[in-house]
Order: structure tokens, then sequence, then C-alpha cells
């Protein structure tokens, strides 16, 4: 933005000739956060933080048609009034600068990745194992124990063993390719400070065993 003025030899302005060039007309910021969800939000997130005893914990609701972010909230939190009174380790946005396993989420990404390469259908059925599945050393469980599962019912029950098993059908190179269309391992672009991407190593590095936890 440039501004006419007449200084003198000091470089100090005297005269004010007026008007601006190369000014934009504002454009509207509109907040997409609901402020009831928001409210609820970061209630919800301090109850379940001091009765489980946790370091800190994070909740985003978006929403699931535009991806809009309806609240955000994070604990231990700050007073934005005391800023510096805070130590550093509760001013940061932890659900954009800390990393974390998705869990259960993943699974429906796993299944989808199955269906849209051709190796599972909706309508196939996988043996739970009743709970318990051994892989190599190492013992995978479900919360409750199945039996046979169509993959709408894994889901929906979501089953480790079962999901395990539609990984290991999709391979570890399939999937890893999925993973990265999906966009896992790489920052939303969100453009909020310090967001970080996530971590997915090779599939080459990947044991039986890593399969089926990513799975």
């Amino acid at each position: 933005i440039k501004r006419k003025v007449c200084k003198d030899g000091r470089g100090r302005v005297w005269l004010d000739r007026g008007g601006l060039a190369g000014m934009n007309q504002g454009a509207t910021v509109e907040l997409t956060i609901d402020a009831t969800l928001q409210s609820v939000a970061e209630a919800e997130l301090l109850r379940q933080v001091e009765e489980m005893d946790a370091d800190g914990g994070s909740v985003v609701i978006l929403d699931p048609r535009t991806g809009e972010v309806l609240a955000m909230a994070n604990a231990p939190a700050f007073d934005p009034n005391r800023y510096s009174s805070y130590p550093p380790v509760a001013r940061r946005n932890r659900a954009v600068t800390d990393t974390f396993e998705p869990g259960s989420t993943m699974k429906p990404f796993v299944v989808a990745a199955a269906i849209d390469a051709g190796v599972v259908r909706p309508t196939d059925r996988f043996d739970c194992e009743n709970g318990k599945m051994k892989i190599g050393g190492w013992t995978i469980h479900d919360h409750h124990p199945h039996k046979v599962l169509s993959v709408p019912e894994i889901i929906e029950v979501s089953s480790n063993i079962c999901s395990a098993k539609i990984g290991a059908v999709l391979g570890a190179d399939r999937l890893y390719d999925y993973l990265k269309s999906f966009g896992f391992a790489r920052p939303t672009d969100v453009d909020l400070p310090g967001e970080v991407g996530g971590r997915l190593s090779a599939p080459s590095q990947w044991k039986a065993i890593n399969l089926a936890n990513i799975s």
C-alpha cells in the first residue's frame, strides 16, 4: 500500500497528501468453530483427562461433508490473557503438533483399500479365531471374542484379528501405497503452526506383526 506525503530534509512527514494506492478491499473471515460444540469438547476432554489421570489429550470435531473444524480442544490448556504464565508444553496445540497412533480409525481405510484393490468383497467372511490369533511370537486380541464375521461386521465390532487378516490379504506394499494415497504421513496444510505429518515406514521394514498392527 502506498500513500503520497511530503517530507522535510530530516525525513519527517509535514504534509499528508491523502489517498491510498494499491489497497484492495478486505475479505470476510468466518470461523467454522461451533461455540456449543467447542464448549462441550473442552469440558468433556478435561473430565476425561482428570478421570484417566492422563498427561494430556486432544479433541477435534470435523464436519464430515466439508472437513471444516467445528471444535478443537487440548488439555492441559492455558489462558491466552496470561500467556507467559504457562510453560511451553501447555501452550502447544497438541491436536496438530503431536503424533499419535490412529488406532481403530485405521480399519475403514484398510477395508476400503482391500475392496478397491479387488482382493476383498463386502460379502466376504473372515474367521475371528474366537478373539485370539498368534502371529509369530505375538498374539493379536479382540476386545470381545467373535467367530465368523462379514466385512461390514468387522468394522461394526472393530475386530483387530479380522482387520489384520484383511491387511495380510492386501499385502504390505499395496497397503503402504493406499495409505500414502489417503494422505497418511504428510501434513494436511490446515494452516495451523507446528503441524506434523506423522510417520509411516517403508513396507520393506515391516514384519508380519507390523502389517497386522498397522491394519
